[in-house]
């Protein structure tokens, strides 16, 4: 197989075999800003709502109008989404004042080459070809999904006249741009333009609110500097998705455009002048780029498995995101349920981050088993590696949550005790183990991807129980491990066990009951058969469109 035609068939399992990594990238963004925006509306509609009863303690937890809640907290996210919006708006009519249409100008030649290519991309809706000098020798893609825009620059379009090479390079930008559009990018991208300049004004107002609060506490310095550092990270979270979204969607439509001319490609990229080498500070900076650094686009393009099978940074920022939601879900569950559901609340929180956390990291397995195949020992290496990955993001996540009444005591997080992290890291390397054993067996028996729904249609539902078990009693442990461990540490109490980790655990144990257990070993004793029963081969076998049909008319 040569590399367009391994391009080619990786791209294309890509889109019809599984969830696009781009997807579940936006995905992530989207639930974060939303999380932080959410977090500062309904704590500014909290203290601005009036109380509707006597209450002695604290100010959050009084009871408030549910009306005024509610009219508060949309008025707030409105408030926080609004500059984005703007700016959209405004980026948007900005370059195209300063643009001409491309039949205004006299590249008339290439005027007619971009149409051919337009045609040949079936797009359902034309973009308008505009020139904007500004950009030399670039282009990209913006406006409205009803009017789409192409902007080209000059230097690109003379790129054209210059021989065989320079029409080449030129048909690979400009196929590259009509990727975008092709696989709506163009929608995605507004929705980004929106939520960025929404998640940095949360982190302001959140970081501003946040410091008239302890200082009219009258904190000392050092929680002054804790807690608008995790307003900080919790900010720079959302940055870091963002960017990896956007790096992902250029070497997914490097891959489009690939398909066509792999060798113009590669020449747009630099593979013939070395432009694409990077090294030094470059390479160090490059988790930070909007648009990924021309030698891993060459290496992408090249080799698509690396990029279609998702990379362990990925892993730990969507592992940290589940961190987050943790506390933050269950402080919203305590608001609607109250105090005396604590337990209901718990368990719910988990089961809900677990099943979504177990889908994003099986997809990651499962993609990497397929695109970017390896030896026995190398996946059971990388499976163990993405369970420690993700068990990292999981603590790391669940301190970085604004949140701070799950334990009721100071900050939220998961306990940093010896044996509690040992318990988290275990669970995330056998869920991570088990995926990567039933995605092995059936790639044994389905190599080309050609029967990647029915297995989704099997192992999704096994996987998301015992994702959402699995979590939801190791939430449950964490949260009351926590409170206990708090409490033990406080001046003046008096500790009621000395092991309070096998305490803990006996007691949440024996809240869980056994069902859930007998439950877990039948879905995995059950799986791996059904797993294995897959490995027939059906590689000689034809596909449902290929087989002729049973009555001939």
């Amino acid at each position: 197989m040569n590399a367009s035609s391994a391009s080619r068939h990786s791209a294309s399992l890509d889109i019809e075999a599984f969830p696009s990594d781009m997807s579940l990238m936006l995905i992530l963004l989207v639930v974060t800003v939303l999380g932080q925006d959410l977090f500062f509306a309904l704590w500014m509609a909290t203290l601005q709502a009036p109380v509707t009863e006597l209450c002695t303690g604290a100010p959050l937890d009084c009871p408030r109008d549910p009306g005024a809640m509610v009219s508060g907290t949309f008025n707030y996210l409105l408030m926080l989404l609004t500059p984005g919006i703007v700016i959209g708006l405004h980026t948007s009519r900005r370059r195209h004042r300063r643009s001409t249409p491309l039949a205004e100008t006299p590249f008339h030649g290439a005027a007619e080459a971009v149409a051919g290519l337009i045609r040949e991309a079936r797009l359902r809706r034309e973009p308008v070809v505009m020139v904007d000098r500004r950009l030399t020798s670039g282009a990209y893609v913006t406006g409205q999904r009803r009017r789409p825009l192409l902007m080209l620059g000059p230097e690109l379009l003379v790129l054209r006249e210059k021989g065989d090479h320079g029409r080449r390079i030129f048909e690979a930008v400009v196929r590259h741009e009509l990727a975008h559009l092709r696989g709506r990018d163009l929608q995605t991208y507004n929705v980004l333009t929106v939520f960025r300049p929404s998640n940095l004004f949360a982190g302001a107002f959140i970081a501003f609110a946040m410091t008239l609060e302890l200082l009219n506490r009258r904190a000392t310095p050092g929680d002054l500097v804790v807690a608008l550092a995790r307003a900080l990270l919790l900010t720079l979270l959302g940055e870091l998705i963002a960017r990896a979204y956007l790096r992902i969607r250029e070497h997914h439509a490097d891959l489009q455009a690939g398909m066509t001319d792999q060798e113009g490609l590669l020449a747009a990229l630099g593979a013939e002048t070395g432009r694409a080498d990077g090294t030094g500070a470059a390479r160090l900076r490059s988790w930070l780029r909007h648009h990924p650094m021309g030698i891993d686009r060459l290496d992408v393009a090249r080799t698509p498995g690396r990029v279609l099978a998702s990379s362990p940074g990925r892993v730990f920022l969507g592992a940290t995101v589940a961190g987050v939601l943790l506390p933050m879900l269950q402080d919203l569950l305590l608001r609607f349920y109250g105090p005396r559901d604590g337990s209901f609340t718990l368990v719910l929180c988990g089961l809900l981050v677990g099943v979504g956390l177990t889908l994003f990291v099986g997809f990651t397995l499962w993609r990497h088993q397929w695109y970017a195949g390896s030896p026995a020992l190398a996946r059971l290496g990388r499976s163990a590696l993405t369970g420690l990955i993700v068990a990292g993001g999981i603590v790391a996540g669940s301190w970085l949550a604004l949140y701070t009444r799950v334990s009721g005591y100071g900050l939220s997080g998961t306990p940093l005790a010896p044996s509690f992290l040992a318990a988290v890291a275990t669970a995330a390397v056998l869920l991570c183990g088990w995926l990567t054993l039933v995605g092995a067996q059936w790639f044994r028996g389905d190599p080309q991807a050609q029967r990647i729904p029915r297995f989704l249609k099997l192992a999704v539902v096994p996987a998301c129980l015992i994702g959402g078990w699995l979590m939801a009693g190791v939430w449950t442990w964490g949260v009351g491990l926590q409170g206990v461990l708090t409490a033990c540490s406080t001046q003046g109490y008096v500790c009621p066990t000395s092991t309070p980790e096998r305490d803990v655990a006996g007691a949440v144990t024996g809240s869980f009951g056994t069902g859930p257990v007998p439950v877990m070993v039948a879905l995995i004793a059950l799986a791996v058969p059904l797993a294995a029963r897959f490995t027939a081969p059906v590689n000689g076998r034809l596909s449902r469109a290929a087989r002729p049909p049973r009555r001939t008319p």
